[in-house]
């Protein structure tokens, strides 16, 4: 049996499968010409008994569709075979969304950045459809392909285009398409209840697989899960339709149990806050089953233009040691950065100390400059805040890994899939995902333990790959909290450090101040001292050139000098006795001394610091063995699989190979009463044969002749016809039954010398075993 395939221009194996469904598969195959590989689409039995048009939309489809985040057609050719057109499409070497987000690393969803790569992608796939009046209407992660340029840079695309067609936005359809788990409410009470309502559904069903599956990529979870899964088809469709307007997820924990609605996302998810405040309203958008408020494709177009267009501004809170980001319009100016970072730290405005480097950030960005030309910050090198009103640091990453140590011991008890990974997801991912003075809930939520799953005694390659997968993503969440925790010391330090430096270059900015004061203060006394000098001279003058011997008390009151004279001495004192010694002790204790310094890296000597020890990178080590230990039970598992099928299918030749030793046994039963039937009638024949002999003998020779001619020349040959026939079928019998003689002696020969054969290997193979021994 050959797998490779092939048309006019490649060839593919159909061992290379990419993916499979409900009326085709998709290979990995080459060009014959160039030996580029491709994706190869071939269809099934079952699509060829679609009508002509549904099967020929799909073609019609790609060509009509050409766009960066749309699979690119290559060609459609006919199969060497005749077995029908393939589509011949790029290959996108990173997989399907929905592989990714079964890797144990996005066990609760993928990273910020690659989420809104997602958004951007899927968005503007989905706007080159409606801008050429097409529904895709099967839109799912295992629908969305990640294809890595050239250049290494990711761009995600839109595939599987079997369901979808032409639909203007007024215009509806019948036909029902999709997987259930994204489909909408409407569509889902006809193809999957099978309810027999009489409803219409418009492109508008896109918007809310477009909203599962953001849910989906946000989370790792879908929105709406009821116990039991899709075996609760009931319960899935009330949880979807009596949901009220803002909530973007309903769980059933277990069964019969009431639906736990939310209108945010969870605190495993591992978007930031900042985005998760832009992020929900677009999902409560999407999942809107209220036809009052649904949504259009053109709000949803410019709901996500909007959250795209945005500046993400990096903040260290230093006094929990948090990463936060802001998502700010291009056109905002510093005011609302100061409001965003209030909102999530506390920190008043005025109370705020905003520090990019070295240097105040009011010192870079003036009141009316807008974001978009604000500095650009990173996760390693972001704005720095501090509070003028408090003096308290509490990290929120380290009392997160409170309960790390006390957990081992605790954890030998057994603990579901599921509740491991809701525990450990709401342990580790949680902490320092939201900001933890955002609000008052959140401060005070307990921290639960951090759990990795325990295998049971009994060995199962199926339940350890499992739980090996949960143990990868459980590590997976532990590096990620070692990651904050590394930044969270980097930047602590990083923040120490631009601190000092602040606080030394205010010291110096102030001690050059206090000398140019003091000269400034020396130069007031002169002059001060000439005035005085000029009025006593000009009264003199008065005095001696007036007529009058009397000075007006304008002119010569002492009073106004004396009193200039006290201000000045008071300021004089102000300055040298007050003010410049003690910038004089600052400036000698903190900057030249350096004891802040010093204070510092006495406190922390002892202290390790994960970012210097490289604790990520030995965290990723660790994460990279487990992931070795669960491919390892993968492969046994995959072991154990086919061991399982090579089970089913020699039960199946067993059943077969039983059938044949019965069917042989009965074909055994027909030759042996064959061949009796042939013994017994060759016998009754000949002695038939020899009654009538001898009764002919009997008559006589006059009368046989007469009886005999009086018969028609026909009658006598087609007897004598048959007869001639008989004696030939009686030769044949006898000549089967000779051959089967021959051949149940060769099969008694066979028989006895493969006894005998054995026998001589047993005898071996005890002679070999004592001479061993």
């Amino acid at each position: 049996m050959s797998y490779l395939r092939g048309s006019a221009n490649y060839v593919w194996c159909t061992t290379s499968v990419l993916g499979k469904g409900a009326t085709g598969a998709v290979f990995q195959g080459v060009d014959k010409n160039n030996g580029e590989p491709v994706a190869v689409k071939t269809f099934n039995s079952q699509s060829q008994t679609r009508p002509i048009d549904v099967q020929m939309r799909e073609f019609q489809v790609l060509k009509k569709v050409k766009h960066e985040n749309i699979v690119k057609l290559l060609a459609i050719e006919e199969e060497q075979d005749g077995r029908g057109k393939v589509i011949v499409m790029e290959l996108c070497t990173g997989g399907s969304l929905f592989n990714i987000l079964d890797d144990p690393e996005n066990t609760y969803g993928l990273a910020e950045s690659e989420f809104l790569l997602v958004l951007e992608h899927l968005c503007a796939g989905m706007k080159h459809l409606r801008d050429n009046n097409l529904v895709h209407r099967d839109l799912k992660p295992g629908n969305i392909m990640k294809y890595i340029a050239d250049d290494g840079s990711t761009i995600y695309k839109l595939t599987d285009f079997g369901a979808a067609r032409e639909l203007n936005e007024d215009q509806q359809f019948f036909s029902l398409y999709g997987t259930e788990e994204y489909l909408h409410p409407d569509v889902y009470e006809r193809a999957v209840l099978r309810k027999p309502v009489n409803k219409t559904f418009g492109a508008t069903v896109d918007l809310w697989s477009i909203g599962v599956t953001l849910y989906h990529v946000a989370t790792g979870n879908l929105p709406f899960r009821p116990f039991g899964g899709r075996r609760n088809k009931e319960t899935m469709y009330f949880i979807t339709t009596r949901k009220d307007s803002g909530v973007i997820s309903g769980v059933q924990a277990y069964e019969n149990a009431p639906i736990e609605w939310s209108k945010e996302l969870p605190n495993n998810c591992r978007l930031s806050y900042g985005l998760k405040k832009i992020v929900t309203p677009l999902l409560a958008g999407l999942l809107e089953v209220n036809k009052q408020y649904i949504w259009s494709f053109e709000r949803f177009f410019n709901q996500v233009t909007d959250i795209l267009c945005r500046k993400a501004i990096h903040v260290f809170n230093f006094h929990t040691m948090q990463s936060l980001q802001a998502y700010l319009h291009p056109e905002d100016k510093l005011s609302a950065l100061k409001a965003h970072i209030q909102e999530q730290t506390d920190i008043l405005p005025h109370a705020q100390i905003i520090l990019f480097g070295e240097t105040l950030l009011s010192k870079i960005i003036d009141e009316n400059r807008v974001a978009k030309g604000f500095p650009v910050t990173t996760i390693e090198n972001p704005f720095s805040v501090f509070s003028r009103e408090n003096n308290n640091v509490v990290s929120a990453v380290i009392n997160g890994l409170g309960n790390l140590q006390s957990v081992n011991s605790s954890s030998s008890s057994s603990t579901t899939g599921t509740t491991v990974g809701n525990s450990v997801s709401s342990t580790l991912d949680g902490i320092s995902a939201e900001p933890n003075s955002n609000s008052n809930s959140n401060r005070d939520k307990k921290c639960e333990s951090i759990v990795f799953p325990v295998f049971a005694n009994l060995v199962s390659v199926e339940n350890d790959a499992s739980q090996a997968k949960l143990a990868c993503s459980v590590g997976h969440s532990c590096k990620r909290t070692v990651d904050r925790l590394a930044i969270a010391s980097k930047l602590s330090q990083d923040s120490v450090n631009a601190f000092v430096n602040l606080l030394s270059s205010e010291l110096k900015r102030l001690t050059k101040q206090v000398d140019h004061l003091r000269e400034l203060t020396k130069a007031v006394e002169k002059i001060f001292t000439a005035a005085e000098r000029g009025d006593a001279v000009g009264i003199q003058a008065i005095k001696k050139f007036s007529n009058s011997s009397s000075v007006p008390h304008s002119v010569g009151n002492e009073s106004k000098s004396n009193e200039w004279g006290m201000e000045l001495h008071l300021r004089h004192k102000q300055l040298f006795s007050e003010l410049a010694p003690a910038i004089a002790q600052l400036y000698q204790r903190y900057v030249k001394d350096e004891v802040l310094k010093a204070e510092w890296e006495s406190t922390t000597r002892q202290l390790t610091c994960p970012w210097k020890t490289k604790a990520s990178q030995r965290a990723s080590t660790l994460v990279d063995r487990l992931r070795d230990g669960w491919q390892h039970l993968l492969r046994d598992r995959a072991t154990l699989q086919r061991s399982e099928s090579l089970a089913d299918w020699y039960k199946m030749v067993q059943t077969i190979y039983l059938q044949s030793q019965i069917l042989d046994k009965d074909l055994r039963t027909y030759n042996n009463s064959l061949e009796s039937f042939a013994c017994r009638m060759s016998q009754e024949s000949n002695e038939r044969y020899e009654t009538l002999s001898s009764y002919i003998n009997t008559l006589p020779t006059k009368q046989l002749t007469s009886q005999t001619s009086n018969l028609p020349d026909s009658i006598r040959e087609e007897g004598t016809k048959m007869w001639r026939n008989i004696c030939d079928m009686q030769q044949q019998i006898a000549l089967i039954l000779c051959d089967n003689d021959l051949l149940v002696d060769k099969i008694n020969n066979l028989t006895i010398n493969k006894i005998n054969s054995d026998n001589t290997l047993i005898e071996f193979n005890d002679s070999e075993k004592n001479l061993t021994d």
